[in-house]
């Protein structure tokens, strides 16, 4: 039996083949498991990009809103500013003191 040699060479070939291949499909499994909880992280993430977005967004908003207030304050002061120089100059005072007014968000 010649051949008797060669049929166990090919029986463990095969059997390593196969174990290879359980190992490989065990992989596979993990690796699948491992994409989904990627996936749900990413998502996630994302989500948490969006909603970060928006607040980033928002508070832009409320303080280009507090800048602008904060401008027209400051025309506002100026301009009260230049008609009190004007008044003391001429020699009167003015009938009401001044003050000025913040609006907000």
């Amino acid at each position: 039996m010649e051949y008797e040699e060669d049929l166990k060479k090919l029986e463990s070939n095969v059997e390593k083949m196969l174990s290879s291949l359980d190992s490989a499909q065990g992989d596979k499994v993990k690796l699948q498991a491992d994409i989904t909880r990627l996936e749900l992280e990413k998502k996630g993430l994302e989500e948490q990009v969006k909603r970060l977005k928006e607040e980033k967004k928002n508070i832009h908003q409320r303080v280009s809103g507090l800048l602008g207030s904060i401008e027209k304050w400051e025309k506002s002061a100026a301009f009260e500013a230049e008609a009190l120089s004007s008044a003391n100059v001429i020699g009167k005072e003015p009938s009401e003191p001044v003050q000025g007014v913040l609006i907000g968000n």
